[in-house]
């Protein structure tokens, strides 16, 4: 018994920084359906900040005075972030009170924080062979409870956008929020889709493609707009950086075998039956009429006036429209401030959480001015050089799969939430701990040394 026990100890604490990062990335969809699902906490945020707590510090270094090397000037422009929020929150909060809740806006500074510390505290060595696994399975397993909930819901009705009802009697009153589904689901299509570069396990390759598969239509059922598009900016570019006259070859080998041509046959009959059922191509013209007139509307907000925009609310999607209307309300108070001479707001903002804009870049632009806009715009072009780089030219499936991992957040940072958000800075953090520049064994092509510094 105790030799179990000991055993399962071991591999725990070998792999419980692996295990620890890719759930606080990766598992929130569990928690929700945990917490609204299964009914455990219904609404709770306290239940939500334990378990992300929790998984954060599981991954926490056992020897706190060695950090690793992390992208000097990424990390410098986090933490100049978390000086300067901390500071306009203590001092220059206009909306305290009814629009900031300041015990939680402290609790996600603090969790930014202690983010940015267990990040250089773990070495790339220890999350590049497992990361993906872990990262995989939990957003699997997440992808795979909403399915559950929603097809047990008598609520739900195809084509309405799927997520976990936040704390109701399981109606669709009070729905969550799609885009933590659609993101964590993005996460881990990126992680299979890379895993299979590599393995050569049919088993193992086989349950991948089934996750991805998942997570696929989980997107697709989420309707989250942002992350539709950056699922197919990462299927454009891993195939683009993967076209080779070798690989062409493999492929088209592999697709001219009886393997090929037994799938294609398969996925021949399937679609035709759903094609010839019309209870099913009935969803199928639902779904890909919803998907592209969500599209449509958004593309028409984002060349519409303010006040045609306003006449059209009807017509247009109501985020993107409102958040046109936000934008330009941002630009007609910097015209307002430049006409008078008002320049104080122009450099430093006009406060913590002043005004939701609900783009990350505008709002950061109003609340903490040029001085807070730089930093947001500076840690982005720092990571983007780096991501770049590493997108034509991996390091490792685990740089690779951070590559890929940062789109999501860049694109929600101009189209959606506040740029306060513990994850969103978490998120951009992590990115920025492993944004270097490594040395690579020519025999197994992988990541072996980090850099270490004495804290």
């Amino acid at each position: 018994m105790f030799i179990y026990l000991d055993w399962l100890f071991l591999k725990f604490n070998k792999y419980r920084q692996s295990l620890g990062l890719s759930f606080f990335f990766g598992g929130l969809p569990i928690v929700y359906y945990l917490r609204d699902g299964l009914k455990l906490a219904p609404g709770s945020s306290a239940f939500t900040a334990g378990f992300t707590i929790l998984s954060l510090l599981i991954a926490f270094p056992l020897n706190p005075k060695k950090l690793y090397q992390t992208n000097t000037i990424g990390y410098l422009m986090c933490i100049l972030y978390a000086v300067m929020a901390l500071l306009y929150l203590a001092t220059y909060a206009p909306n305290r009170g009814w629009f900031t809740n300041t015990p939680v806006e402290v609790a996600n500074q603090i969790v930014f924080l202690m983010g940015l510390f267990i990040f250089a505290g773990v070495s790339i060595n220890d999350l590049k062979s497992t990361f993906l696994y872990f990262t995989l399975f939990f957003c699997t397993l997440g992808g795979l409870s909403l399915l559950y909930y929603i097809a047990r819901n008598p609520a739900y009705m195809f084509g309405m956008r799927a997520a976990i009802s936040f704390g109701d009697d399981g109606g669709m009153a009070s729905m969550g929020n799609p885009h933590i589904y659609a993101k964590s689901a993005y996460i881990g299509i990126i992680s299979g889709v890379i895993l299979l570069r590599n393995e050569a396990r049919i088993i193992w390759r086989l349950a991948i493609m089934a996750s991805v598969l998942v997570l696929i239509v989980v997107v697709g059922l989420c309707q989250a707009m942002a992350m539709v598009l950056v699922t197919g900016i990462f299927f454009f570019l891993y195939v683009v950086t993967h076209i080779k006259l070798q690989n062409i070859y493999k492929g088209l080998k592999w697709l001219m075998g009886w393997q090929g041509l037994l799938i294609f046959f398969i996925l021949l009959y399937f679609g035709f039956s759903l094609w010839t059922n019309q209870h099913y191509k009935g969803y199928i013209m639902v779904a890909s009429d919803i998907i592209f007139e969500r599209l449509e509307r958004i593309v028409t907000s984002f060349f519409t006036d303010s006040d045609a925009t306003a006449k059209i609310t009807a017509t247009v999607d109501a985020s993107a429209s409102t958040r046109v209307v936000n934008i330009t309300n941002v630009f007609k108070n910097l015209d307002k401030n430049i006409e008078n001479g008002n320049l104080f707001p122009i450099f430093f903002g006009h406060g913590y959480q002043e005004f939701y804009v609900d783009s990350p870049f505008i709002e950061m632009f109003h609340d903490l001015g040029i001085v807070g806009f730089l930093i947001f715009l500076t840690l982005h072009l720092i990571i983007l050089k780096w991501i770049w780089k590493e997108i034509f030219n991996p390091t490792c499936d685990f740089t690779l799969m951070l590559s890929y991992f940062f789109l999501a957040t860049l694109i929600q940072n101009f189209t959606f939430g506040m740029p306060y958000d513990y994850g969103r800075w978490c998120s951009m953090a992590f990115v920025a701990r492993f944004a270097l520049e490594y040395k690579k064994v020519p025999k197994y092509n992988h990541t072996i040394l980090t850099n270490q510094i004495k804290a």
